[in-house]
C-alpha cells in the first residue's frame, strides 16, 4: 500500500474526539463514589511503608475501640477464613517448557510484606472518615529486611519468595533463535547497545474500587467495580 493509498482511508490523520469524555469531565458521569447503598460500610487498608519486612506484631486494640469500627482483618484472619489469594492473570511458560514460578499472593500480607503499599490490614467502619481514622490507629511492628531497588541487582539480592530464591520468575523468548543467531553471525557489522525502558503506570481519574451488595430475596451478589475487565471479574 503506497502513501497515496493511506489518504483514502477514513480518519487517518484526524484528531478524533472521544464520545464518553464530556460527561466525566463535567461531573455528569457515574463513578463508584456516586453509588450509595443502604447500610453501606467502608473499608480502608493499612499499607506497609517498607519494601521488604517481616511482620512481628499487629495491634488492633485501639483501632477496634474507635468510633464506627465494625471489624479489622489481617493476614491470619484471611488464612483462618480460607480465603484464596490473588492469582496471576497471565501465566507464562518459560523457554524450558516449565510454568512460571507463581508464589502465593494473599489479599492481606501474612507474616511478611514484599513491596511498599502491601496490604497489611483492612479496617471496616460505618463511614469512610471513621475507617481512615481507625486505620491510622493500627500499630504494626516490622522487622525491616534488605530490599532491592534496581532490577540489575535482583539476582544477587535477598529473595522475596522462597519459590524463587534467585528472584527470577521465568525466562521468556519469542521468534526463531537459530535464524537470529545466523543473521548476526553472517552480518558485516554488529552493534551492541543497552536500552533503558521507563516503568510506566496508568493513572485513572478514579482509582480501583469495589462495592459489593447482597440481596437476601434473590440470594445474589451485585458487584460494582472500576475495572476494564468485567468478564474476568465474573470468573473470580
Amino acid at each position: 500500500m503506497g502513501a497515496s493509498d493511506f489518504s483514502k482511508l477514513p480518519h487517518i490523520g484526524e484528531s478524533l474526539r472521544r464520545k464518553e469524555d464530556y460527561r466525566f469531565l463535567t461531573g455528569a458521569g457515574n463513578y463508584t463514589d456516586d453509588i450509595n447503598l443502604a447500610n453501606m460500610t467502608h473499608a480502608v487498608f493499612v499499607r506497609s511503608p517498607h519494601a521488604h519486612a517481616n511482620i512481628k506484631r499487629i495491634d488492633k486494640t485501639a483501632a477496634l475501640a474507635a468510633p464506627g469500627v465494625i471489624a479489622i482483618l489481617d493476614g491470619p484472619d484471611v488464612v483462618d477464613a480460607k480465603i484464596n489469594g490473588l492469582p496471576c492473570g497471565w501465566l507464562i511458560t518459560d523457554t524450558s517448557g516449565q510454568p512460571m514460578k507463581e508464589p502465593p499472593h494473599p489479599i492481606l500480607a501474612n507474616g511478611k510484606v514484599r513491596y511498599v503499599g502491601d496490604h497489611v490490614a483492612m479496617v471496616v467502619a460505618e463511614t469512610l472518615e471513621q475507617a481512615l481514622n481507625a486505620a491510622e490507629m493500627v500499630e504494626v511492628d516490622y522487622d525491616v529486611l534488605p530490599a532491592v531497588v534496581d532490577v540489575r541487582d535482583a539476582k544477587g539480592g535477598t529473595a522475596l519468595h522462597a519459590e524463587a530464591p534467585d528472584n527470577h520468575c521465568y525466562n521468556w523468548a519469542i521468534g526463531d533463535k537459530a535464524a537470529v543467531e545466523a543473521a548476526f553471525a553472517g552480518a558485516a557489522h554488529v552493534t551492541k547497545l543497552d536500552l533503558i525502558n521507563n516503568r510506566l503506570v496508568p493513572n485513572p481519574m478514579e482509582p480501583r474500587v469495589a462495592i459489593g451488595s447482597y440481596s437476601r430475596a434473590s440470594d445474589e451478589y451485585t458487584l460494582y467495580v472500576s475495572n476494564q475487565n468485567p468478564h474476568v471479574e465474573r470468573l473470580l
